[in-house]
């Protein structure tokens, strides 16, 4: 019998080898299971990422639509509600009333044999000139192309253009519709040799009507859209990538989408529309609009009035990115897990070779998991950060930037590293950006800038912020810089900017109100003293005060008597002197606004002449100031070229001619400046002004 070896310990070698394979085996099994449950919970995570990024595309694209869907319905209620300063005006509503009323044949009205005196109908002949002139002045003032007056039938009697042809059917429907609804009603946009047009169909309801009354007539408007719907339709600096508005409508129980931009003006729609109750179109998967090979995560949402449909839209590739990010996380988590457990077990079996080494693998041990939860860490906080965060070495190049930095500029962090701001960004772009980067370091200081950036062709406004970055003895190695994307906050700034000149456009029609023959005298001044302003190289700021200023010159006439206001003669030297307290009503009023000092004073003195002749404080020549000498000579225009209670409009090179002969009251430089200005517009708008500046609906 052979004999067994011992060890010197006592065990049997063959024992002991078998126990340590025994316990190999159950390690190896061990990270198999490890590594088959990670890959199952990676999987399992990435899914349920899935499901989070779809739920928040579909949260997007319905606030994005129904946030476009509202600036549609928004401008179309402006659309339907321009006609009511036509539509409310009594002189438009009894003429409708009594063509209403007319039994006869309405030919007579606007045909020869109304012309006859004494025949049926003469006395409308008779005021149809005066009602086409109104209703085309309208038209001009309002930005339609042209308006039509249709009576309960469908027959237009009533044109701007002075063209009757016969109305179709489906005209004649919707101009029912709307005096059966009582509320406007839009037309399917439909393509002319201009573009995209849309009618607008309102009702027009009987002098002192009290909400009982049946319309008598119908006012239908056509206007050229497809400029706005170009507008409403582009994509905003807050577009996320492959995002897109797309507009959809019904014609005829087809669908098409509406394409401005494009000669046809419209592209058949290919997919199966499957509206819910509320007639939106769900959130779903499915092909964008007019293209069947383009797969796109969309939603729709029904504007008011027209039968359109707001479609926001957003690629596959571009919604389902950051799933792909995630998932290569996920897994490469997974496999780090994995390999973790592997390492521990080749550290265990280093473990049983002796103690020295099961030291040495557990200080490895150690500080792999301290590697492996930093590394997690800075990913972690790496990813989350919307700034984007970099760090330039003292010669200006790159040799760390964050994800979200390498992602705008289109670029991956390896190859930015090495690269400088001029490489990146341009040489003008690199010129700004690096201005301040010596002074940082030399100053041992900070900086803020803010800059105009442009990334991948869209436009953004940063802040950014400089700090030095030191090595341990204290010299500056480079620069950190912290870019904050400030775009929506400018953007909100600008808007409220436009909030203000709107509020003070109708502040001024407000006050123009107070006097007939003041329609549009603001506006038009308003509008001129911008261009002058320009051509005299003002500074935006000065051309920014004097449009405030001409907005709110007029105030100070609601406080004069009305019959003063619009006598038809001359005003006595009494009856001028309680006109002129127009300009102390207006100080009154403002001064205690905050409002700016220099438009006060503006306001206060653009009634005052070169030669002392003006009021209200005989001020003369350099005593005051530029902006009121702008607004002198631009208000003694704007009054010249539209009628008055005592005298009729007057040509503007008539009006020019008789402000130059007024030697010494205007000043020469603003009347050379106006004159340029009129001679620059499209078109030769200065022969046009009278006629635009005569329109007045009362």
């Amino acid at each position: 019998m052979k004999k067994q070896k011992w060890t010197e310990v006592g065990v049997p070698k063959g024992t002991g080898r078998q126990r340590f394979g025994l316990k190999l085996g159950v390690i190896a099994a061990f990270a198999v299971l490890f590594a088959l449950g990670s890959l199952l919970i990676a999987q399992q995570t990435v899914e349920d990422k899935r499901e989070s990024v779809i739920k928040g595309v579909e949260r997007r694209l319905e606030l994005v639509a129904l946030g476009r869907a509202d600036v549609f319905n928004a401008w179309l209620s402006e659309l339907s509600q321009r006609g009511d300063r036509l539509i409310k005006s009594d002189m438009f509503r009894l003429y409708a009333a009594e063509v209403d009323t007319f039994s006869g044949d309405l030919s007579l009205i606007f045909g020869a044999a109304g012309a006859a005196e004494g025949a049926e109908g003469a006395e409308l002949a008779e005021q149809l000139p005066m009602m086409q002139n109104i209703l085309r002045e309208f038209c001009t003032y309002s930005g339609f192309v042209s308006a039509r007056i249709l009576n309960r039938e469908g027959i237009a009697y009533l044109a701007s253009d002075g063209h009757l042809p016969p109305m179709d059917d489906t005209e004649i429907e919707r101009a029912q519709s709307a005096m059966t609804d009582r509320k406007a009603t839009f037309s399917p946009l439909r393509k002319t040799p201009q573009g995209l047009a849309l009618d607008i169909y309102v009702p027009i309801f009987p002098p002192d009507a009290n909400g009982d009354e049946k319309p008598v007539a119908a006012l239908m408007l056509t206007r050229q859209v497809a400029g706005k719907l170009t507008e409403l339709l582009s994509n905003s600096a807050l577009s996320a990538e492959g995002e897109k508005t797309r507009l959809m409508q019904e014609t005829n129980g087809a669908y098409q989408e509406v394409t401005p931009w494009s000669a046809e003006g419209f592209s058949t729609v290919v997919f199966q529309t499957d509206f819910n109750n509320s007639g939106n179109l769900p959130f779903a998967d499915r092909s964008s609009l007019s293209d069947p090979d383009r797969k796109v995560y969309s939603v729709g949402i029904m504007t008011n009035g027209p039968h359109w449909w707001v479609v926001q839209e957003i690629d596959h590739a571009a919604a389902t990115a950051p799933i792909q990010t995630f998932s290569g996380t996920a897994y490469t988590v997974a496999g780090l897990g994995i390999l973790a457990i592997l390492l521990a077990g080749g550290l265990a079996w280093w473990v049983r070779a002796g103690m020295h080494n099961q030291r040495t693998a557990e200080e490895f041990r150690r500080l792999a998991e301290h590697i492996e939860n930093q590394k997690r860490l800075l990913d972690s906080i790496n990813a989350n950060i919307q700034e984007f965060i970099t760090l330039k070495d003292i010669s200006g190049k790159y040799v760390y930037v964050n994800d979200a930095f390498a992602q705008a500029v289109g670029r991956s962090e390896e190859e930015i590293i090495g690269m400088d701001t001029e490489a990146i960004f341009g040489f003008d772009t690199a010129k700004r950006l690096n201005a301040t980067d010596s002074a940082v370091c030399t100053e041992h200081g900070k900086a803020i800038i803010n800059e105009v950036i442009y990334l991948q062709s869209k436009r953004h406004q940063f802040q950014i912020s400089k700090s030095p970055y030191y090595d341990g003895n204290g010299n500056c190695l480079g620069v950190v810089e912290v870019f904050r994307d400030i775009t929506e906050f400018v953007a909100a700034q600008e808007k409220n900017r436009r909030l203000i000149r709107r509020a003070l456009e109708a502040l001024g029609s407000t006050i123009e109100a107070a006097d007939p023959y003041l329609g549009g005298h603001t506006k038009l001044m308003a509008g001129l003293s911008v261009e002058v302003g320009r051509a005299l190289s003002l500074p935006e700021m000065d051309v920014a005060e004097l449009e405030t200023a001409a907005n709110l010159s007029q105030i100070g006439k609601m406080f004069v008597p009305k019959d003063i206001l619009t006598k038809p003669e001359r005003l006595s030297p009494e009856e001028k002197e309680i006109m002129e307290t127009h300009v102390d009503y207006a100080y009154r009023i403002l001064k205690d606004i905050d409002i700016d000092e220099g438009v006060l004073r503006t306001i206060y003195q653009m009634n005052e002449r070169l030669d002392g002749s003006g009021y209200p404080k005989k001020l003369s020549g350099e005593a005051i100031s530029r902006p009121a000498r702008i607004l002198s000579v631009l208000n003694a225009f704007c009054a010249m070229i539209r009628p008055r209670a005592h005298r009729g409009a007057k040509n503007p090179q008539e009006v020019m001619r008789i402000l130059a002969e007024m030697k010494g009251k205007y000043d020469p430089e603003v009347l050379r400046a106006l004159e340029e200005t009129l001679s620059t517009l499209p078109g030769n708008a200065s022969s046009a002004i009278p006629h635009n500046a005569a329109l007045s609906i009362r």
